[in-house]
């Protein structure tokens, strides 16, 4: 089934049979829609076999025991999210749902008409081709600290002529991250301060300073201010937290740095198929950050400075 080419694999969650039941025959009435799993609360969605393979979820926001609003969130980090409700499309629960990660909002009471019901099947069918083409993408992580400039310009020089996004983490004195970005820039491989909601596209993204970077389930840039992690704002181990349900799609690595910044997560992204590495830390400026990412799982490798660029130029390009 997950590989049913051009087929939209979709998810319902509504605690009304009879919602149900009418959503999978509106939905189905489009040949390029498969309904593969129905829930009838939070509880039963987040325990649904199906719920992995699934590139889209109507969701319906108020269910009980587990109502849909408290899982928009967490379920756009897997998934695209169309939310539904009995209350009307510009309500305060609408809106509360898009800025939470729904792709959609749709009023059950407007989906007896049918421009709306076609609108909703033309949604379904561009965010899941969406999603599956980000599936294929592979996606670069950087964390890097003291003495992490020079390697990371080394891996941006490789990259150059690729397709290949890059997202960097690299603690810097406020206001700095515009001059990094102008260091990294190149018109074959451009450079620049991330902005929230940014779709991913060759190049580099550097996290602004005082804010936290992520990657949301469309593979675009979330920004967000949060609490300092490990002392930092913008965090490593926050972004790379972010990509571990990318797998194997993610290629991390940690470059110098004194702490253990992104450490954790570069380890559990290691365990979940991401490809993970470190600057060596015998050619690190500071060891501490490359030694603590080595130490948290066997399956992120050290990397001697000279292959750094040629090692994720291997994984990120299609050369």
């Amino acid at each position: 089934m997950p590989g049913d080419a051009g087929i939209a694999l979709v998810v319902i969650a509504e605690d009304s049979a009879l919602v149900t039941a009418y959503l999978e025959q509106l939905c189905e009435s489009d040949p390029q829609i498969r309904i593969v799993g129905r829930a009838r609360d939070g509880k039963e969605l987040l325990e649904l076999p199906e719920l992995p393979i699934a590139q889209v979820v109507l969701l319906d926001l108020l269910m009980p025991e587990l109502g849909g609003l408290s899982l928009v969130k967490r379920l756009s980090e897997r998934a695209m999210v169309v939310a539904i409700s009995s209350e009307d499309e510009g309500s305060a629960l609408a809106r509360e749902a898009l800025a939470l990660g729904a792709a959609a909002f749709f009023s059950k009471r407007s989906l007896a008409k049918p421009a709306v019901q076609q609108e909703l099947r033309r949604v379904i069918k561009q965010g899941a081709a969406q999603f599956a083409a980000a599936r294929g993408q592979a996606i670069g992580f950087v964390v890097g600290s003291t003495g992490a400039i020079a390697p990371l310009e080394h891996i941006v020089r490789s990259l150059r002529g690729t397709a290949a996004p890059l997202l960097v983490v690299q603690h810097l004195p406020d206001g700095r991250a515009e001059n990094l970005a102008q260091l990294l820039h190149h018109q074959d491989y451009p450079a620049h301060v991330a902005l929230h909601g940014e779709q991913l596209l060759p190049g580099v993204f550097i996290a602004p300073a005082g804010r936290h970077m992520t990657i949301d389930a469309r593979d675009r840039i979330a920004l967000t201010i949060g609490e300092p992690v490990a002392l930092h704002r913008p965090s490593g181990e926050v972004l790379l937290r972010s990509a571990a349900r990318l797998g194997p799609r993610a290629v991390a690595v940690v470059l110098s740095g004194l702490g253990n910044d992104g450490a954790r997560a570069l380890g559990e992204l290691a365990e979940r198929g991401g490809q993970c590495f470190v600057q060596h830390p015998e050619e690190a400026h500071a060891p501490f950050m490359p030694r603590a990412g080595a130490a948290a799982s066997s399956k992120v490798r050290p990397v001697r400075d000279a292959q750094l660029g040629a090692t994720l130029r291997k994984l990120l390009a299609d050369d």
